[in-house]
Order: structure tokens, then sequence, then C-alpha cells
């Protein structure tokens, strides 16, 4: 499927060409920006659907939704036992790191007398402590395997099922959007919207047109990439997505070109990337939202506010009634589109605002003139090994109990990023600590104050922060959590060493992103954690066969508007003559179809939107429970 940043392109490229037609539908999306926006990310909102612990319709709390929490209590810490975060603490240091190092350039005592007197270095040092805490709480290995199961088994879509077959009314919001009546939800959407004669929601419904469009269109050439389906892949279909978002983000962003090769105008290197884009702004329909408190209530499990239109949920749940039916104990609540659209908004936040990694800019390549010797101290390079320890420097391993599977461990992804802040980050804590202690020292005339070891000192230490960042972005990426940098395109692949020097790599090259003629779907995958990073070439296909994607060597923007490399040969508004359908051409990129529904007003043909079994299938689900050969049946209206 295509992601989050994909289909925030593909609508504004949408709005674009309603806007050259002169379509009055362009009026409304521009002067609803964030509502249009927010429609275009379409079911991703099904994510989040149910977040209630308590067992009942959808089979109690989402998995996606029970690793973002885990994720945030790194992140920005968990009020329930005062344990700080990683966001507060990297930012008091970089902070501290900067302000320092502009008072040393300008041999400025009065500044650091005053930044002593201030409070700042005690501030420096209490996050010193902080994090060490947070180190503290987080090398919990059997806490830590348990995320990685969140990622891996506990996210199996219950269609897996090889032993009870999973009734439709007990999906999650996820696959529900996708699967049950996707295009009649849709047309439903957008005809309740014409009759409020809401604009917002009009905005809204079209973007949401544009995002059916998106993953009727996209979602073959993602499987292409993928291997398989979501339902068989699921948590490489989020890895892969990343990628092709930094793709597209990065092409479009640098209306670049492509030689024959592949090669861009300009370099990868000049592609603007994800890593501030602050998508989370553009559907930021409530305005004020304040990322690390409500981090923090999403932790603590507490009430999160109700940020969304009372009269917006209502159409939204009008629309889902109309379109399913009333049933006992709804999938879909107002309370639950609430809460799914701040679950939303913060994942936005997290891989797109800057404030958690961030672009992490290269220090200096070149040490300052203070340094009399331009070797780089071993220890600015968290990834090196210590040969005493063999492990990376100042990096004690986690002392365990016990240590379960080491796949699942290695898997959490808060068991990576731990890992490297112990051995890394952990590493400048204690620098940063130290250089604090001694300021206060060199003020108080304890020290003879010299400037140039100060500042030589201060350089390697931005550099060993640099290194810690990058090795904590790499862990981001290979767990499928953010999208990688553009320049990480010319890099044929990406290497990460924990602390138990288990190395861990992702193909990074851009060819990762280029499609491949594919028939039938890789079986499902096993679970087996850490290894989505890989094409599934070596297992079975599925049975019976399908048409995946049939064109092979073709790049994302075929997906959005590139209509010379994908040429529509199908009509995305015409239902086939029977189920399941299924066609052999193509749909073409995104962006015409879009503007070509939203211009129509046709009711929309219920594909299924992750092109399961293959491109224009309709919807369907199992007669009995999983087996292969697939026993596909048209789908129920239960």
């Amino acid at each position: 499927m295509p992601g989050l940043a994909t289909r925030l392109v593909i609508a504004r490229r949408a709005l674009d060409s309603l806007k050259a037609a002169g379509a009055p539908e362009a009026a409304v999306i521009e002067a609803n920006p964030e509502w249009y926006h927010l429609g275009a990310l379409g079911p991703a909102l099904g994510d989040f659907v149910p977040f209630e612990t308590t067992a009942g319709l959808g089979g109690g709390r989402a998995p996606y939704y029970s690793l973002w929490v885990e994720v945030l209590r790194f992140a920005v810490g968990d009020p329930t036992d005062g344990t700080p975060g990683v966001v507060p603490v990297l930012r008091t240091f970089q902070e501290f790191l900067s302000r320092v190092t502009r008072l040393v350039k300008d041999h400025d005592f009065d500044g650091l007398v005053a930044l002593r007197d201030s409070g700042g270095l005690d501030v420096v040092q209490q996050a010193s402590s902080d994090l060490g805490r947070v180190m503290k709480r987080f090398s919990d290995k059997d806490k830590l395997a348990d995320i990685g199961r969140k990622m891996g088994r506990n996210s199996k879509p219950p269609l897996l099922n090889p032993t009870t077959l999973i009734p439709p009314r007990q999906w999650n919001g996820r696959d529900w959007l996708h699967w049950k009546r996707p295009g009649t939800f849709a047309t439903r959407l957008r005809a309740q919207a014409e009759a409020s004669g809401d604009p917002r929601f009009i905005a809204y419904a079209l973007g949401w047109t544009v995002a059916y469009a998106s993953l009727a269109c996209g979602t073959g050439f993602m499987n292409s990439l993928v291997g398989s389906s979501y339902r068989n892949h699921w948590w490489r279909t989020r890895f892969i997505g990343h990628f092709v978002d930094a793709w597209v983000w990065g092409f479009y962003g640098a209306d670049a070109t492509l030689d024959a090769t592949g090669a861009p105008t300009p370099p990868f290197t000049a592609w603007p990337g994800l890593c501030a884009a602050r998508l989370h702004t553009l559907v930021d329909v409530a305005g004020g939202l304040d990322a690390e408190q409500l981090g923090r209530s999403v932790v603590a499990d507490e009430a999160l506010p109700h940020v969304l239109p009372p009269a917006f949920t209502a159409f939204w749940i009008n629309a889902w009634t109309e379109a399913y039916g009333s049933h006992e104990g709804p999938l879909f609540t107002e309370e639950r589109l609430q809460v799914a659209y701040l679950l939303l908004w913060i994942q936005l936040w997290f891989q797109t605002s800057g404030d958690v990694i961030g672009c992490n800019p290269m220090p200096p390549a070149d040490p300052p003139d203070a340094c009399s010797d331009k070797t780089p101290p071993v220890w600015v390079d968290p990834t090196l090994i210590d040969p005493q320890t063999n492990a990376p420097f100042k990096a004690p391993p986690p002392n365990a109990k016990h240590d379960p599977d080491v796949g699942e461990i290695v898997s959490g992804i808060i068991l990576a990023l731990a890992g490297v802040v112990s051995c890394a980050l952990g590493g400048f804590a204690v620098g940063a600590g130290a250089i604090a202690g001694g300021v206060a020292m060199m003020v108080d005339g304890e020290e003879t104050l010299n400037w140039d070891e100060l500042e030589c000192q201060l350089h390697w230490t931005s550099v060993y922060l640099f290194n810690g960042l990058d090795a904590l972005h790499k862990l981001t990426v290979f767990a499928g959590l953010q999208p990688p940098f553009p320049a990480e395109f010319d890099l044929p692949s990406r290497q990460l060493t924990f602390t138990d020097n288990l190395p861990l790599s992702y193909l990074s090259a851009a060819s990762v992103c280029r499609s491949r003629g594919m028939e039938g779907l890789h079986v499902p995958w096993t679970g087996t954690l850490s290894t989505w990073n890989t094409y599934p070439d070596g297992t079975a296909t599925e049975q019976p066969m399908s048409d995946v994607w049939p064109f092979s060597g073709l790049w994302p923007s075929a997906i959005v508007d590139d209509a010379a490399a994908n040429a529509a040969t199908e009509d995305l508004a015409r239902p086939p003559a029977s189920w399941p359908g299924g066609i052999h051409g193509s749909f073409g990129p995104a962006v015409q179809a879009g503007v070509q529904l939203i211009q129509s007003h046709a009711p929309l043909p219920d594909w299924n939107l992750d092109n399961d079994r293959g491109r224009g299938w309709l919807t369907w689900e199992l007669s009995a429970p999983y087996t292969d050969p697939v026993n596909a049946v048209p789908e129920s209206e239960g």
C-alpha cells in the first residue's frame, strides 16, 4: 500500500490538475486544505481502531496502536513511573551543545558564567541522569521481546488464522476499511458530505476519493516491491512504504528527472527529505496540539481530548452506517474516530516533525584549528567495537535475568533504540555531563581556562552525537517506523551493530523502489522477526496464482502521475461483470484516476484496496480457516 507521504503528494498533484481544469472542487479544497489532506490519508485511520484494551469487536486493542504506545513511551516518557523520554533529553543535550559551542568559539567567559548562574549546567547534568534512567527502563529484555512480537505474530491479520475462521465483524479497523465495501463507503462519504453543505466535509470526502484511487492504482506496484500483499507480509509492507515515501517526496520536491539507468538530476543528496517535512501540520484540523503531552497521555492510557468537531464525527459515522448498516457494538464509533485521528497525527509528528531524530546534519568534516591532533578519537564512532569488551565503546551490555529469543529482542525496536542509546548516546551523556562539570570548574577558577581544549572536545562530542543519532535513525528505518534520508539511496545497504554484536542490515539503494514483474503472492511471513528487510523470493507462491504487477523496471512516479510509463487501460470506476474481477492491464496513475473519480461523481466499485489477491480484485473473505490454496469467496454482508 502506498505510504502516507505518497498519498499526500498524490493529493497535492490531483489538486493541481483540478485547478488547471477549472474544476469547482479545487476552490473547496483550497479553502479547506487540512481537511482535504486528512481525507487523503483515507483508511490509515483504521490502523488505530479499536484502541480499548478490553476484548470486544475487533478482539481488543489494535496491534499497531499497542506498538505506538511503546514507541511513544520511549520517545516522550512514561508519566506513570516518571521515566523521562529520549526526545526532551536529546533536545536538552543539543541545545546545551549548541550554546556552549557558540560561547567557546567566541571565548565568552562572561557567557559561560551566565550559563552556570542561570542553572544551564545543572539542566544538562540532570539530563545525563535522566538518560541513565531511560536506559535502565528500556533494558528489560523480556519487555522488549514483547514489543518485537507486536511487530510480528501479534500483528498477523486475522484472515491468516489456520484453525479458526475469524468473521469480518471481529477484524480491526485497518482490515475493515481496506476489505469491506471500500468503494461503497467512499461513495456514501461523499454523498453525506455534499448533503451537509459543509465545505470541510466536502474537502475531506474529496481527499478520501483520492486515497481510494491511490490505493487501488498503487498497491499492485507496492506489492511487487514487498513480494506479497499486506495480508501476507504486513510489516515488510510498512517497511517498504517508507522507502517509496522518501523517493516520492524527494523526487517531486526536487522536480527531479531520471536518466535511462534511474540516476536522478539533481542527485539524491539534493532531494528534500521527510525528516523535517512536518506532515502532521498538513492534517492539523484542530490546532494547538502538544505532541509530547499528547504522547504521554497515550502512554498513561489517559482519556484523550476530543479535537475533531462533533459535527464531523457524526457525519463520518452516518456515512459508515449507510455503507455497512447498523450493528450491535459497531467497530467505528465517534470516540474511536477521535482517538484514531490523534494517533495518526502523532505518528506523522514522530516520523516527519524533526523533533525526534530530525535531519541530523553532519558536523564539519575538519576539526577546528583548536585541535592540535586532527585524528578522531576512537570513541566518536559508536559502531566501532572496543576490543577489550568486544562491544561498542562505553557500552556495557544489559544485565538481564535471562535472554529470550534473540530475534525477538533485536526486532523489538525499543530494544534497538535503547541499545544504541546505551552504546552511543549514553557515552554522549557522560561527555556532555563532563563538559558541564568542566565548565563549572573553569568559571569557578578551579582550572586554567583552555579555550582550545574545550573547543576541540566540543567538536568531537558533536561528532559523537551525530553518529549516535545516525545509528538511531538507521534503527527506526530498519524497524519500519521512519523513512530513510534521500542520500541513502546512493548507498547499497546500511548496517547496524548492537551491544550483543548482532549485525543487521537493510538494502537502501534506490532500486528498492523499482518495480518487479510479479505473478502470484508469496506465502505468508512466518513472523520470524528481523526478516522483513529481505525480499521473500526464497519462499513459495500462494495458490491459485494471480496477476500482481506485470510491469518491471518502473519507478514510483508511475503510480503517481507518469502516464507515459503507466498508461491506463482499465477504468477504475467501472466494476467487472462478475466476481472476483481482476485486470491484466492498469488503472493508470493515481492522480489522473483520482481526478476522474472526483469529476465523474460515479459510484465506486468495491475493489480490494490491498490489491489482494491481485490487481482489480473485488473484495473477498475466506469460507473456512486459512489454507493454501486460498479458499476465497465473495464478501458477505456481515
